[in-house]
């Protein structure tokens, strides 16, 4: 998932891990609880070896960040869903699933061939050049969003 509320760049992953696993006959052993400062370390090394390994950024801007107070990297590990909690489970799946954004607020202008968002709370908006905007303004259907009358 890569967006914000307003559709800012906010690149970030939902994982689901097993919290242990099956061993013998029929057997589950539970894990301990893992360190989450260390994922997070581990997380942002990796990150950082790929976009130097891209030439996104240099190793010397790496130095820099490391010396951050808040690295802008962060692993939320939620409670344990025990398999008797099924709405728990569901409603978690339903969250990692979501689309990143939603087409109730947004808002085609053909002529303009933009596409106005608006946040939540529709107090504020963002105005984006409609990608892939066809010939006299209209919208392949598959958009499906609505055009202001």
């Amino acid at each position: 998932q890569t967006f914000g509320g307003l559709l800012e760049f906010n690149p970030h992953c939902h994982i689901l891990l097993a919290d242990g696993g099956f061993y013998g006959k029929d057997m589950f052993r539970v894990a301990p609880r893992p360190e989450i400062k260390h994922i997070e370390e581990i997380f942002r090394h990796k990150v950082f070896r790929m976009l130097v390994r891209r030439r996104k950024i240099r190793p010397e801007l790496i130095d820099n960040l490391m010396g951050w107070r808040h690295s802008g990297f962060h692993v939320h590990a939620g409670p344990r869903i025990l398999p008797r909690h099924a709405d728990s489970m569901e409603n978690l799946a339903r969250y990692i699933i979501r689309a990143s954004f939603t087409q109730d607020r947004m808002t085609y202008l053909p002529r303009e061939a933009q596409v106005i968002y608006e946040s939540r709370d529709a107090k504020r908006t963002k105005t984006l050049t409609a990608l892939g905007s066809t010939p006299r303004g209209r919208v392949p259907a598959e958009y499906g969003s609505k055009t202001p009358a």
